[in-house]
């Protein structure tokens, strides 16, 4: 699944993005999207960032580069 960051980059799983309101980084290990739309998608907690705990909503994430 595709979706896009607060800056309207696409991200997907493997983007190595920054979490906005901490500044930690990683990598994204899933984007959990059954039975969203695109919309949802973007504003509930569906990432799991690989070394951060919970999931984050696509706009609390900033895309650091392509992959």
């Amino acid at each position: 699944m595709m979706t896009y960051d607060r800056n309207r980059n696409s991200i997907t799983t493997g983007s190595r993005v920054m979490i906005s309101g901490t500044g930690h980084t990683g990598k994204i290990r899933a984007i959990h999207s059954e039975g969203l739309d695109a919309a949802q998608v973007r504003r509930n907690k569906t990432v799991e960032v690989e070394g951060c705990e919970g999931k984050f909503a696509p706009v609390e994430l900033i895309r650091l580069g392509m992959h």
